[in-house]
Order: structure tokens, then sequence, then C-alpha cells
């Protein structure tokens, strides 16, 4: 059987809430295996500020299984969950129908924050 790859684009907020700097819902409504989050900063925060990735019961909590603590304060650049987990992100996670993949600010603030997160995975 063919292998089912997809992947999803989607702009980051500067928002402070959990889930504030993204909260996605499974955009296929059924099992996934996210392979690799890519967090693209294109203009890093205006002070100090850490994020926290990952898949949460719902968009408004954090989680950080895929990114831990990832820096998004002191310059712009590209991460992903496999280079860049921090102490608990893992490079690949389990995403179920009727969860979500979030960004929140884990420290400091996201203010002036500007990039992209692009999700790749795998129907399950």
């Amino acid at each position: 059987m063919a292998e089912q790859n997809n992947s999803y684009k989607v702009a980051l907020a500067a928002l402070d809430t959990a889930g504030g700097v993204l909260g996605l819902a499974n955009p296929e409504g059924v099992d996934l295996i996210v392979t690799r989050v890519v967090v693209d900063v294109t203009t890093k925060s205006t002070s100090a500020c850490t994020v926290d990735a990952g898949i949460a019961a719902n968009g408004t909590t954090s989680a950080d299984n895929l990114l831990d603590g990832l820096d998004v304060g002191t310059a712009a650049g590209t991460f992903d969950n496999v280079a860049d987990v921090g102490t608990n992100g893992k490079a690949r996670k389990k995403w179920t129908s009727g969860q979500f993949l979030t960004i929140s600010k884990a420290s400091g603030a996201a203010a002036g924050l500007v990039g992209n997160a692009y999700i790749e995975y795998i129907r399950a």
C-alpha cells in the first residue's frame, strides 16, 4: 500500500495564551503521525521568548511533546522537532482525529513574532 504523506502550512500568531502562537485542529479527521514540525521564524519576537509545540486535547492547551523551549527571541531562523527538540520534544507523535497541534509561549512574550509552521504527517 502506498504511503499517504501530506503537509500543512500555517502562519504563526504573536499571542501569549496557550495555543496562541498556533492552535490547529487535525486537518484530516483521521489519526495521523506527525513526522516533522518546522518553525520558520522570519521575524524574532521583540523580547526574550521561548515556545513549546505539541499535540494537545484542544486548541487552548500547551504541549511540549514535539518542541520544548524553542528560543524564538534571539534570532530569526528555521527550527524543527528533529534537531531542536529540547528536553521533552520528540521526532514523531501520534495526532488523533480530535486533537490539536499547538504552539504556545513557554516563557517571555511572543509580541513581534512572525513566521510559519510547516507540519508534515502520514496517515496512521
